[in-house]
């Protein structure tokens, strides 16, 4: 679109204005008014606090042909959005331990983990592009679903009282209000999960079913990958494995320190060349884990609730990894030769599913 209208500018000021000290859950609900107004205005609500428990500031940006218009409305009690660009050294303060500082970017480096490994930066980057996809189409929750949402919420994490829910809450410092953004933010992933993906699923599954069958393997770990190659080499020169498999697995562990455990899996998690595997069959170890699994039990796919779940979290994470390989990554933090090799990673289409 060009440049806003002064109708639009003065809608959104006055919007902004009303909002008040309206809590960022509020605000988003009320915000959804004023985009059914102006339904082809591309708008993006923002909001900060000064400090912990202080007041949010909203502004609103208009994306416009060749750029972006910020608008804000600053209260009298409020600092003015110029202002709130001005960096303190506090702000570069993390914690305060003994009355030393520790800073950001000391944190950072103790981190190190987010640039050996790819894991922690997928994750942040994933958190930023949904975050930027609810922002352009934001997902509105009824007050039934808020509350449908915060019992599931608890049920998940074994919260059936009242007294727990507080206790849970205090262990974390975590307001109430603080829990509503919570369970809200879960809730709009879900929903925009299936509003991008939901679609899908049936063709997912019905392109390739054996994908989808349920594995029941008994996997062993082991200190290294030489052990659990000569594990893997002790199995296969035993005809009767499998009909002792327990009882190996039990002498495994206690003779060769391994770690034992039953796991479900689906076929598509054993790997390209699972196609053929029956029970019975001793898998591994894969190239990079010290891990060796003997099949146990093998049911064919049924596309029910929890199988639909997983083939939905598999598209999704389909649809991130296509989002990462088209953004733009700038770290701010970091060996510059190491946050490239981590944005190639990222980016890269084996990161894909």
């Amino acid at each position: 679109m060009s440049l806003p209208s002064g109708r639009l500018l003065a809608d959104v000021l006055a919007h902004l204005r009303g909002l008040g000290e309206a809590a960022p859950a509020d605000a988003r609900w009320l915000t959804a008014g004023l985009r059914t107004a102006y339904p082809d205005v591309p708008m993006r609500l923002v909001w900060q606090q000064d400090f912990p428990g202080g007041l949010y500031h909203y502004d609103m940006l208009i994306t416009v042909e060749g750029g972006t218009v910020s608008l804000a409305f600053a209260p009298d009690r409020a600092l003015p959005w110029p202002l709130r660009g001005a960096h303190h050294a506090a702000e570069q303060v993390l914690v305060r331990v003994d009355g030393v500082d520790v800073t950001v970017e000391q944190a950072m480096n103790v981190l190190d983990g987010l640039w050996t490994g790819t894991a922690p930066a997928t994750r942040l980057v994933n958190a930023s592009l949904v975050e930027q996809e609810l922002a352009r189409h934001p997902v509105e929750l009824s007050a039934t679903e808020m509350q449908e949402a915060m019992d599931a919420f608890r049920r998940a994490r074994g919260l059936l009282t009242v007294e727990a829910t507080r206790a849970w809450m205090t262990e974390r410092g975590m307001s109430h209000e603080r829990l509503e953004e919570v369970v809200a933010a879960e809730a709009s992933i879900a929903r925009l999960r299936t509003r991008l993906v939901g679609g899908a699923v049936e063709d997912a599954f019905t392109a390739d079913p054996s994908a989808w069958d349920a594995v029941c393997v008994l996997s062993t770990r082991y200190l290294d990958q030489d052990a659990a190659r000569a594990a893997a080499e002790r199995q296969a020169r035993r005809p009767d494995a499998s009909a002792h498999t327990l009882a190996l697995m039990a002498a495994e562990c206690l003779d060769h320190r391994a770690d034992v455990r039953v796991r479900r899996l689906r076929r598509r998690d054993l790997g390209p060349d699972a196609t053929d595997v029956r029970v019975g069959d001793l898998l591994g170890p894969p190239e990079h884990e010290p891990v060796i699994s003997t099949v146990l039990e093998i049911r064919p796919g049924t596309l029910d609730p929890g199988t639909r779940r997983e083939i939905k979290a598999v598209l999704f994470d389909r649809w991130l990894a296509e989002r990462r390989a088209r953004a733009e990554l700038r770290w701010l933090w970091g060996d510059a030769l190491r946050t490239a090799e981590v944005s190639r990673a990222l980016q890269s289409p084996a990161a894909a599913l």
